[in-house]
This record gives structure tokens, C-alpha cells and sequence, in this order.
């Protein structure tokens, strides 16, 4: 798209997300923005914080300005004058979410109910206030660790970040000290006589680890506690000890040369210049974690007291290192164990104090940038001390991936140099104080984009030579909140509802790439094709048409054209690009195939062709598909309305409008049909005399997108060709309702049926259902695990995620109608974690879309449960039709539960979730709890945890006797009699009574189940 970033719209919150008003039979959905104004040409105006009102306020104004609804933890977004949009990502979280709002990080310590933790930090710690509690928990992914020690301990003094419990032993002192996600821990020997105690000789910690297996790594000694399927929650640096002995440094002021400085102050000799240094020796078992110290360092007469003894916990969420040379199998993991307690600097270059050479590395996330087109990309990072005020060169490379096993011998590889820069800055006394420097890194995120990496990690140094001739002026300190700043647009999202002037749709979602289709006569076609981009600018649409079967062999392609439209960022029902392909094209070819021609459509960018969106029907597929007859009917009938005039913005949904059905010039016209969003057309009308008018009246319930199909009949009862009649109708602002595909207000349900075909049931109220309407007839259903509870696409409509029978993992956008076809369907992301393990979506044996559990940005993304083996697994939601790896919260049992996603059922605000138990038949309720109250001031901080859905703690029964042969199938939607609380329905073993709907009940048991199905629900192999 020509200077507009493009596609994946981030939502506003859930109160300016766009809304669906409702659809009653016969209707269709639609899309406007719930409670939104109005400009002057109707089209609706984008939420504040939205991408699309962003990039209209920066190309308005000439300044960039925050998509604050992708805001995270760890990025901002900002749109651009030029359209692009600029994303800052952080290597460590600079915020968090506290009760619906967000807060800067800020570890200092204070009082949270009985315990002491940081007022805002990522990761989830908290301290003992004394006493016998554990001197420190941590939580993550439903599991927890925590250490005792084993004493009552003293209150603590706090001191920002840091508890000090004095006097553990006589002459010792224990600090413990949060950081952004997690903790240090220093023993603090204070005199000779101190470390006499023998209780020194071995120091055991008590161990808890609930849900996670302690691991030790053989060459750093570092410690990782991994989940049940292997992923790291926490993870420790190698343990140390180390005195307070120093050397002299030069006499601050005395410069290195006329053009350099000496350090300002000692701070420059790192890792205690001087110190003696020891590594601790650290055993595990399933209850103690045990250190024991260097005896010799301890005893020895040289030894300068305080001595310091540190291990240090932290999570996922944060990822640096330092690789030392002096040390080379030692880890310094996020700085921890780093002259005399955890650093925030991170290292490169040789320093000539302790002859020390050091590189860093740093872990940045990138799924952010999957698919989308890099135009810049910086690696920013504050310079906080040069050995001088010469600059030298630091080089910035894409380098493997890096844990708390990586150490001086344990490096990843130094793939690719991005840049090299010459620097100095960090010596104020001498004129070059601190200062943010840039890295061109376009090479590494361009990378990252084309193969959708989840993060990128960089690593920095100083050049092979300065290293090897040990330049004291190489030595460099840096800030380890390293940024990565990228400019990109994105790719156009692929045209949707593909149709013909005259229509030659077989069904609403079926534009002739089916078994059937319809043929034309000697008339032009018009290839018409929608397209919207969030972002707003110019879109070119290709069209490419060639007869059925020779796409690729002779005569080809014979029809290859480009339409450019322009879009509006404000307006979601996009525009309608269309091109005309003459009859006598057709005819010149029409004995290449027997007169059928197939034909696609894609959105690219203008300037640059490559940069373009999927083709609709997908790469691979068949194209949509037409017969053309000389012989045929040519003539269409004509339609006109003044309440909803074609192509642009009529009345208000439900207003009744008069559309006016005329012959084309046909005298003999004696009947017409016609049908809203169902083609082909069945409601009848007949004109007063044959060849004439007739006027209907239709009321379209739902705002956006509605299309009227129209056939005109002969005397003789011959067909005409259908003209499909587009118009677009206002929004009532009206929400929609989980559960709901069709817009209705009611809670609806898939079906795959014994044929393998996927089938809509719209519920009408009351459990009762309407008429299915078959959306597939190509039997490619079999095996399908279906799920819908969320907007993933996120244009407001309620989207259908299938894990399908090639072990691939699918989204199907919803056209507003509650149409979902294969054109339009794409494979989900799944992106690997920190660690590069992936989830295989074949080893997916149930899945529920939960809605958005963890709100930790300001956009919508739905998360998914999933039963992967015979774990229940969590998978967070991301952006566009993505999901993270996840992590399992249900350890065992599990592959015997078919589940269910109702919604909230107890009505105490948390997500809830069914599973039923299909060896036993019993039907439990899993109760979601709150994500935690990290201030202790009595409020939750927002969401639904996940890892309640695994904890038996949680569960209630909820029915007995649900066994895979009474009652094959269940599925919970939403709440279809208005009573509050979601329900179920189920499938039974009785011939004439086969789909009972029962009512749900926020406490105690099921209500009494009521038949709204009779026959032939035997033969369905899911609901959904």
C-alpha cells in the first residue's frame, strides 16, 4: 500500500472494539463501531487508540502518535506522517498492568498483604514480612517455587528493592532483592570470626516446587526449573562468592592520554578488580536446595571481609548475559552474580584492571514483526561508560539464541554482523557523558519478519583485533535495556467476497470453485472483489482469470489486470474494486475449457508488487468459476432503492426498505425472486403485467455489508441471470454476545456431520436452533476441532478457529453473516518460545477459545485450552491470527476430557470452562480465579488465570452420567435463555429426540434438559 502501513488492525478495548448489532432470520452482520460519531460522509469514525485513528491523527497533524492499544509490557506502536508505523521493542518490560491500568516497573519494595513485594514488577515475587513463611515465592504459569530458611526469620529492613533480614547467624546478614522478574539473594559474611560458624559449611535452603523440576547444568552449575514439558520457568545464574578486596585504581582525574580520560571512579574495575572470587557448589533434592561455600576462600588470611555468597532466581521475561573470559564457565544470566551483586550493565571489550575480555547478548521479541515488510531497523542502547573518550568501534551481530547456560565457552554463534559503530560516551568528566547509541539491525529484523522468529537475539563486542591486542579503549558499559526500533508496513489482508455482474455465486459462500457452477451468456463479466485495510491508502487489486484447468499450461493466463482503490482506515466495510472482462475474450477462448473460467483476486502494494496479501481463493486452491454460453441468457434484472441506495450507506439496520425490481427490458418477465445474502434467490413476487415492475420490501437487521440477489423468470418459466444488488446498512450500536456467529443476540453452534461437511446452527432462544445452513459440501471436515469464542481478525466479528485433519492449525474469518469459506481461511502462527520449543498443532486432541484471559495489552487477542497429549495446555493469543507456544497447566488426565467454553458461569467475573470426563461420564465445572492482587490492596489486578482450568482445587460437579454413549456430543456457546448463565447443549443416544438443550445453573447441578432436535444427530461427529 502506497506510503499506509497495512493489515492487521490492533482493537481498542473492549468497549470501543466495533460492535454487531443483531441478525434475526434473514439478516446479515455487519460492522461499525459501537457508540461511534459519524463524519459528514457517514463513514464511521476510528476509536481513539485504535491503529487506523492513530495513522489519520499523525497524517493530519505531521506527528507520530501512539497506537496506545498495542501498547505491552514491552513495545509501544506509533504511526507515522507517512503512513508506516514505528515499533519500539524493549528487552526488558518497562511496564505493567495493575487493575485495568498501566504502571512504570518498579521494584521497590512494601508491604502486600502478609508479605512484602515490589510495587510493580513483571515477574510475580514476593519476601517474607518474618517469621516461618518462606523467605521468598515465586509464581509463574500456574507453579511456584520457594525457598525457606530454616529459622524464624527477623522483620526486614527494606531499602528500595532490598530486605535485609540481619543477623541470620551471628555476623550475617541475608538480603534478598527483586528485580523486574525476580530475585537476587546474598548472604553477607561480615568478619573472620562470622565465618567461623560451622552452620556455614553447608547452607540449606528449604525447597518447594510445586509443578516444576529443579535442573542443574553440569559445566555452568546454573539451575533452570522446568514445567512437566521441559520449558523453563525459572532459571539461576552460577552460584558465587566473592571478598571486598581491591586494587588501586588511578587518581581520578589523571587522563590516559591528551585524548582520553581515566575511568571517572573505580566503578570501571568490574567484578571487584581484585576481589577474590569462587564459584559456590549447589545441590538439589526434592526438599532442600543446598549451598556450600569455599571453605578456603573463607579461611584464608588474604581474604578481606564482607564475603558475599549470591545465587538468584528469575523468569522468561527478561533475557541478557555477559559472557567473561576470566570466568569462561561461569553464567551471569540478566547480570546476576556481577561485582558484588547484580549488575545493570551489561559489558564488551577488555579491561585492563582484571585483564577481563567481555560480550553481551540480549534476547528482544519479534513476533511482532511476522509477516510484515522492514523499511529501518535500529538497535538502540545507552552507552553508560568508555575507557575514553576516543570513540572505538563496538559491532552489533545476529547471534544464536542464549540461556542461563551461556558462559564464556558456551557462546552462541555470531551469525551475521549487522553494524559496526564508533563510540564514547559514559565519561562525563571528561566531556562525553551518557548517551543512547544506534546499530542498523535492518538485516536481522527483514529476517525475523520472512521467518516469523518470536524473538531476535543480538550480541555485542568489540572487534576480533581490539580483543585479541587487548585494547584497554574497547572496554565499554551499556544499559541492558537495549531497544530494537523497526519501521514497517504491513502486507494488504486478501480480497473477500468474490462475485460476478451477473452473479455466479452458488451459494452465499460458494463463488463456483465447488462441484457446481453457473453459467453466463453472451455478456461481459464484471470480477468484482472487496477489499478494506485498517491502516487506510491506495490497494492494487489483481486479477487474473484463465479457462478452468490451463492456469499453468496453455493458453494461461489470458485475463491479467490491476485495479487501484483507495481505502479509508475509518471505514471497515473497505471498497469494492472491479474490472470488466470483455465477451469477446470469452468467446475467443471458450473452447480452451468448454467454456468454463476460473478466476482470483489479490491485494498488493502499489509500489511494490511483491508485497502483496494471499490470493482469494487461496495459493493452491482452485479459483472461482463461471460458464459462459453464447447461447445463454444475458439480460439482468434491474434494482433500485432510495433507503439503501447500491454501493454506499443506507438507512439504520432494521428499517424496512423498498427496493424496486424491474425486467431489464424483458417483456416477458412474469415472476422475479429474490433473497437477502442467499443466492440462489426464493421469495417470490410477480409483477402486475408481464414485463413490469414490482416493488419488495426488505429489512436488513444488521449494519455493514448486504447484498440482494435478484432473478428474473419468464413467461415460460426460463431463469435470467441474477444480479446481486450491494448495499451497506448503519449500525444501531449494538454489541455482540460471545458465542453469537450470526449476529443475532443468541448463542449459535457448528456441526460436522456424518458426510464430513460443516453445518451453522443460528440459535433462536430458549435452547432452540434454526434451520442449519451447510457451509461446506466437499466432505473435508472429517476429524475437525472446532472452536469460536473471540474475534481474531479483529473487524468485530466472531471468528471460527479449526484444528483440521492435516494436523494444521486454521482460522476461518467470519464475512459478517456468519459465512466461513476456504477462500478466506488461514493457517495460524504458532510461534516457539523463548527456547525454540514449538507446539506440533498435530498433537492437539481438544481445543476452546477462552476470549482474552490475560490483558496484559490494550488490544483484544483471544486465548486458547488446548489437550495436547494427556496435558491441558494454555495458548496465549497474539495479534492477526497468531498464538504463542503456550505452556501446559494441567499436568495429567487430561486426554480423556472433551471440553467446553461457556463463558463466565458462576458470575463471580472470571472466565469458567467445561470438561467432561468421557471414562466416567461426570461433568465438571472449572472455576477461573483471579490472576492475583500484586499491591495487596484488595483489588485483582484483571483477568482470568489460566492455570486455574488445570487445578482440581477448582472444579465443581456439574452433571453425572455424561457418557460418550448417552450423550456423544457436548458444546457450551453462551447463554441462549436469557437467564444469565450460559448453557449447554447435547447430542443423545435417542433416534427422535438427538439434541437436547440444557439450561445451565450458576451453582449446584444442570437444569432439566429439554429436546429441541429430533432425528439424525446420531450421525454427527462434532459440535462446536
Amino acid at each position: 500500500m502506497s506510503h499506509r502501513s497495512r493489515g492487521r488492525r490492533k482493537a481498542g478495548s473492549r468497549s470501543t472494539r466495533t460492535a454487531l448489532a443483531a441478525l434475526l432470520v434473514g439478516g446479515t452482520l455487519g460492522l461499525t463501531p459501537l457508540g461511534t460519531a459519524y463524519a459528514k460522509d457517514n463513514t464511521p469514525a476510528a476509536p481513539a487508540g485504535s491503529e487506523e485513528h492513530a495513522l489519520e491523527t499523525a497524517q493530519r497533524t505531521g506527528e507520530p502518535v501512539e497506537v496506545t492499544s498495542a501498547r505491552s509490557e514491552t513495545s509501544e506502536l506509533y504511526a507515522q506522517p507517512n503512513g508506516t508505523l514505528k515499533l519500539t521493542q524493549h528487552t526488558l518490560p518497562v511496564r505493567v498492568k495493575r487493575e485495568g491500568k498501566w504502571t512504570p516497573v518498579d521494584t521497590t519494595l512494601a508491604p502486600a498483604g502478609d508479605r512484602i513485594a515490589p510495587k510493580a514488577a513483571a515477574g510475580n515475587v514476593t519476601f517474607s514480612a518474618g517469621g516461618e513463611a518462606p523467605l521468598v515465592v515465586l509464581k509463574d504459569q500456574g507453579r511456584e517455587l520457594s525457598l525457606s530458611w530454616p529459622e524464624p526469620l527477623p522483620e526486614p529492613v527494606l531499602d528500595g528493592s532490598k530486605a535485609t533480614y540481619p543477623e541470620v547467624f551471628p555476623g550475617v546478614d541475608l538480603s534478598v532483592a527483586a528485580s523486574v522478574d525476580g530475585f537476587s539473594q546474598v548472604l553477607t559474611v561480615k568478619t573472620p570470626q562470622a565465618a567461623e560458624n560451622p552452620e556455614l559449611a553447608a547452607i540449606d535452603f528449604g525447597l518447594r516446587a510445586d509443578g516444576l523440576e529443579l535442573k542443574k547444568d553440569p559445566e555452568s552449575g546454573s539451575l533452570t526449573a522446568v514445567n512437566p514439558a521441559g520449558q523453563t520457568v525459572f532459571a539461576t545464574s552460577t552460584a558465587r562468592m566473592w571478598d571486598s578486596s581491591t586494587i588501586p585504581m588511578p587518581p581520578s582525574g589523571v587522563p590516559a592520554s591528551r585524548s582520553s580520560a581515566a575511568p571517572a571512579d573505580g566503578s570501571s574495575a568490574d567484578l571487584g578488580a581484585g576481589a577474590k572470587v569462587s564459584e559456590v557448589d549447589v545441590a538439589v533434592t526434592d526438599t532442600k536446595l543446598q549451598l556450600v561455600p569455599d571453605q578456603a576462600l573463607l579461611d584464608s588470611p588474604s581474604t578481606t571481609y564482607p564475603v558475599y555468597i549470591d545465587p538468584y532466581f528469575t523468569g522468561q521475561r527478561q533475557a541478557w548475559t555477559i559472557a567473561y573470559k576470566p570466568y569462561p564457565t561461569q553464567s551471569y544470566w540478566n547480570g546476576t552474580n556481577w561485582g558484588g551483586g547484580t549488575t545493570s550493565e551489561a559489558r564488551v571489550g577488555y579491561e585492563s584492571s582484571t585483564g577481563g575480555t567481555a560480550r553481551s547478548f540480549f534476547r528482544i521479541d519479534s513476533t511482532a514483526l511476522a509477516g510484515v515488510k522492514v523499511i529501518d531497523a535500529q538497535f538502540q542502547i545507552t552507552e553508560t561508560h568508555s575507557w575514553s573518550c576516543t570513540a572505538k568501534p563496538v559491532e552489533l551481530y545476529l547471534t544464536g539464541s542464549i540461556s542461563s547456560s551461556t558462559t564464556w565457552n558456551n557462546q552462541p554463534a555470531w551469525s551475521t554482523r549487522q553494524d559496526s559503530r564508533n563510540y564514547a560516551h559514559g565519561n562525563e568528566s571528561y566531556g562525553c557523558p551518557d548517551k543512547a547509541v544506534d546499530f542498523t539491525a535492518t538485516d536481522a529484523a527483514v529476517k525475523a519478519a520472512a521467518n516469523k522468529w518470536s524473538n531476535i537475539t543480538f550480541g555485542l563486542r568489540a572487534p576480533q583485533t581490539a580483543e585479541d591486542n587487548k585494547d584497554t579503549y574497547s572496554w565499554k558499559k551499556f544499559k541492558p535495556d537495549a531497544k530494537l526500533i523497526v519501521e514497517f508496513e504491513r502486507k494488504p489482508n486478501p480480497p473477500w467476497s468474490l462475485d460476478t455482474i451477473p452473479s455466479t455465486k452458488t451459494a452465499s459462500n460458494d463463488c463456483g470453485n465447488g462441484s457446481t457452477y453457473v453459467t453466463v451468456g453472451n455478456t461481459d463479466v464484471t470480477l468484482k472483489a472487496q477489499v478494506w485495510d485498517p491502516d487506510g491508502g491506495d490497494v492494487n487489486v489483481q486479477f487474473h482469470l484463465w479457462a478452468t484447468g490451463k492456469h499453468d499450461v496453455s493458453p494461461g493466463i489470458i485475463f491479467d489486470v490491476k485495479k487501484k482503490v483507495r481505502v479509508l482506515a475509518s471505514d471497515p466495510k473497505g471498497a469494492t474494486a472491479s474490472v470488466v472482462v470483455p465477451k469477446t475474450l470469452l468467446d475467443q477462448h471458450k473452447g480452451a475449457s468448454g467454456g468454463q473460467f476460473s478466476w482470483k483476486a489479490q491485494a498488493e502494494d502499489p509500489l511494490d508488487a511483491s508485497f502483496a496479501s494471499d490470493w482469494t481463493p487461496t495459493t493452491g486452491a482452485s479459483g472461482c468459476r463461471f460458464g459462459f454460453d453464447p447461447a445463454g441468457p444475458t439480460v439482468m434484472p434491474t434494482v433500485s432503492s432510495t433507503d439503501y441506495p447500491e454501493n454506499t450507506e443506507g438507512a439504520l439496520a432494521r428499517t424496512p426498505g423498498n427496493f424496486t425490481l424491474g425486467s431489464g427490458g424483458v417483456a416477458d418477465v412474469t415472476k422475479y425472486k429474490y433473497s437477502l445474502d442467499r443466492t440462489p434467490p426464493i421469495t417470490e413476487a410477480k409483477p402486475t403485467s408481464a414485463g413490469g415492475g414490482v416493488t419488495v420490501s426488505v429489512t436488513p437487521l444488521t449494519p455493514g455489508p448486504h447484498t440482494l440477489y435478484v432473478q428474473s423468470f419468464d413467461a415460460a418459466g426460463n431463469p435470467g441471470l441474477i444480479y446481486p444488488y450491494r448495499f451497506y446498512v448503519k449500525s444501531l450500536g449494538i454489541a455482540d454476545k460471545p458465542g453469537d456467529v450470526n449476529g443475532d443476540g443468541m448463542p449459535d453452534f457448528f456441526a460436522v456431520t456424518g458426510g464430513n461437511n460443516l453445518l451453522l446452527y443460528g440459535g433462536t432462544g430458549n435452547g432452540a436452533v434454526a434451520t442449519n445452513v451447510v457451509l461446506s459440501s466437499n466432505g473435508s471436515w472429517d476429524g475437525a476441532l472446532l472452536t469460536h469464542r473471540g474475534d481474531w481478525t479483529e473487524d468485530g466479528y466472531e471468528d471460527l478457529v479449526v484444528r483440521k485433519s492435516d494436523g494444521k492449525l486454521y482460522y476461518y474469518p467470519n464475512d459478517g453473516i456468519g459465512q466461513f469459506t476456504e477462500d478466506t481461511k488461514q493457517e495460524v502462527i504458532i510461534f516457539p518460545d523463548a527456547e525454540d520449543n514449538l507446539l506440533d498443532p498435530a498433537t492437539i486432541k481438544q481445543i476452546i477459545s477462552v476470549g482474552d484471559l490475560t490483558p496484559d495489552t490494550e488490544g483484544y487477542t483471544p486465548d486458547f485450552v488446548a489437550v495436547v497429549g494427556d496435558q491441558l495446555w494454555f495458548l496465549p493469543g497474539y495479534t492477526g491470527g497468531t498464538v504463542e507456544t503456550g505452556y501446559p497447566i494441567g499436568n495429567g488426565g487430561w486426554g480423556v476430557m472433551t471440553l467446553a467454553s461457556p463463558g463466565d458461569v458462576d458470575g463471580d467475573g472470571f472466565t469458567d470452562i467445561i470438561a467432561r470426563n468421557t471414562s466416567t461420564g461426570d461433568l465438571w465445572i472449572y472455576h477461573g480465579r483471579s490472576r492475583g492482587d500484586a499491591d495487596g490492596d484488595g483489588v485483582p489486578d484483571g483477568g482470568t488465570d489460566p492455570a486455574a482450568f488445570g487445578d482440581p482445587a477448582n472444579r465443581t460437579a456439574y452433571a453425572t452420567g455424561w457418557t460418550t454413549t448417552a450423550r456423544p456430543l457436548i458444546t457450551a456457546s453462551g447463554d441462549s435463555n436469557a437467564d444469565g448463565v450460559p448453557d449447554l447443549w447435547s447430542t443423545t443416544a435417542n433416534t427422535t429426540a438427538g439434541l437436547e438443550f440444557v439450561p445451565g445453573r450458576a451453582t449446584g447441578l444442570v437444569g432439566t434438559p429439554s429436546v429441541v432436535g429430533t432425528g439424525g444427530w446420531q450421525a454427527m461427529k462434532a459440535i462446536s
